[in-house]
């Protein structure tokens, strides 16, 4: 993975592992995506996802809110929640 990747290109890259199931490697991705863009509500309900993936249901939920936070009509975000 290249230093200077923009958080498009790193939400990309974590979708392809996602879709490989390398659930941990697209938390990765998701992560620095949301460092180098913290308003994007996208990245963390992709990460929230992973997240339920691998079970880890109170940071699928935080990331769920996080989203929220940053639009309120993120229907994958209410989804997730229940």
């Amino acid at each position: 993975m290249k230093q200077d990747m923009s958080a498009t290109e790193l939400k990309d890259l974590g979708n392809k592992f996602f879709s490989a199931r390398k659930y941990e490697d697209a938390i990765s991705c998701y992560s620095k995506a949301i460092i180098k863009s913290p308003s994007t509500s996208t990245y963390f309900t992709n990460r929230a996802l992973c997240y339920l993936k691998l079970h880890q249901w109170e940071l699928a939920c935080q990331d769920c809110r996080r989203s929220l936070d940053l639009d309120a009509s993120s229907v994958k975000a209410h989804f997730f929640l229940g």
